[in-house]
């Protein structure tokens, strides 16, 4: 019996997340793929950090699926955390699969136990695909209500500002389950010395 070669995809969405997220899905496909008698490829880890699963237009996935439509296929299976990971538009996720399904490819999704080879796979990628689309929309009225109440505040909005950048005022007497400094709060602005018209907003 020809043993499965196996490819991984891992993703986080912002940089607040734990960098380490990657790696910890990594393992965990790692893990599933010796528990099937898989071989697992070091060489075809594809990730995306601190970027949205509200987006297909992410590199290392465009590098995943270069790979997949190469002549002579590279792998076997993709291997994913779980759904939300590859995607959180149901559309996107089942295009993904799709392009990979064409190319012989298929995609397992190890938290969750969806195997795309499976019967019941698209109508368990279309109840999962609810549900991340469902938080994606849920996180965009927030993100908006606190952008809303900045604004309200006289207070800047994020993004880019003309003349000044963002500096992360740490608190060193605090620190998050990760044991990194907390993030205080903004305590003003800052000229930045020997640049006229510069300064750290924070």
């Amino acid at each position: 019996m020809t043993r499965l070669r196996c490819a991984a995809y891992a993703r986080y969405s912002t940089d607040k997340q734990n960098p380490l997220s990657i790696s910890d899905q990594i393992r965990k496909c790692k893990e599933f793929a010796v528990s099937q008698g898989w071989d697992f490829l070091e060489g075809h880890t594809y990730h995306d950090e601190a970027i949205t699963g509200a987006t297909d237009e992410r590199t290392g996935l465009a590098s995943l699926l270069r790979a997949a439509s190469e002549p002579v296929r590279p792998f076997d299976v993709v291997l994913v955390d779980d759904t939300s990971r590859l995607s959180r538009k149901i559309a996107d996720s089942l295009r993904t699969c799709e392009q990979l399904k064409f190319t012989g490819i298929r995609v397992v999704y190890v938290s969750q136990g969806i195997d795309t080879e499976s019967e019941q796979a698209e109508l368990l990628l279309a109840t999962h695909g609810i549900v991340d689309s469902l938080y994606i929309r849920e996180l965009a009225k927030k993100v908006h209500r606190g952008v809303e109440g900045l604004a309200l505040r006289g207070l800047h909005t994020r993004g880019r500002c003309f003349g000044y950048r963002s500096v992360p005022v740490e608190d060193p007497t605090r620190t998050d389950t990760y044991g990194r400094p907390l993030i205080g709060r903004a305590v003003g602005n800052r000229r930045e010395p020997g640049r006229h018209g510069a300064s750290d907003f924070r």
